[in-house]
């Protein structure tokens, strides 16, 4: 019956979709160790090695080392997120001056790539949520803009409310194909896998930011994107029932 072949598809797009994560998780987790081994062997083969090699390979495990701590620390807070356990640490928070901390912390990483960032205060918003996981979502949601932005590119950043708080980051980069819309809130999907390793990303930034708005009753989601740039909007209810 046609209930039972949709049950079924159901069922085997999340398996599909579980062997993904679990082969992607493993690429991920290896790759840095593949290159420390690399690195390693190659010092251990040489003889009478130049201090200033030893230093620049040593500098480069360790930077390696960094890479798949990053990674780790990133899975383990997806996995404690998604517990159906999670209590949030909900106040009033002014979400103007969350963002004006977090565009302030940002501004060095901006500056590298000649990222303009903006802030378009279009109103005053407090909502009740919790400060730091919504610090956290919105930090990845504004670097990842800067991350994959053109050269001399701007991300703005705009905050607008009525029943719901929204916050708009909208960057110059070149866009998200309609097929990638969704998938790129799933864990370790990514549109330019080489281009993401090279930036250091996992791949679970926006995995994170899809988590935090579920736990808030809310949502995110590409509202608009096309050659000249995309713009993703976190959704959240200004109180939290």
């Amino acid at each position: 019956s046609q209930p039972v072949q949709k049950s079924l598809s159901k069922l085997k797009a999340v398996d599909q979709s579980r062997q993904e994560f679990v082969s992607n998780v493993s690429h991920e987790l290896k790759t840095p160790i593949t290159s420390i081994r690399v690195l390693a062997d190659s010092l251990m083969g040489m003889e009478e090695v130049p201090v200033e090699l030893y230093k620049e390979f040593m500098a480069d495990i360790s930077d390696e080392i960094d890479r798949e701590t990053k990674i780790i620390n990133d899975l383990l807070t997806l996995v404690k997120s998604d517990k159906a356990t999670t209590k949030l640490n909900i106040s009033q928070v002014s979400i103007n001056n969350l963002l004006e901390q977090i565009l302030k912390r940002l501004r060095p990483i901006a500056k590298k790539q000649n990222i303009e960032l903006v802030l378009e205060n279009i109103r005053e918003v407090t909502a009740d949520v919790d400060e730091t996981k919504l610090s956290l979502a919105l930090s990845n949601l504004v670097e990842n803009a800067i991350k994959y932005n053109r050269p001399s590119g701007s991300v703005t950043v705009s905050i607008h409310s009525a029943e719901s708080a929204v916050l708009e980051v909208t960057d110059t980069g070149i866009g998200i194909s309609p097929e990638n819309q969704e998938k790129i809130f799933d864990p370790f999907y990514r549109v330019d896998k080489s281009r993401s390793r090279a930036m250091g990303g996992a791949g679970l930034g926006l995995a994170l930011v899809s988590e935090i708005a579920r736990q808030h009753n809310g949502q995110v989601k590409v509202t608009q994107s096309s050659e000249k740039g995309s713009t993703i909007a976190l959704i959240l209810p200004i109180a939290i029932p």
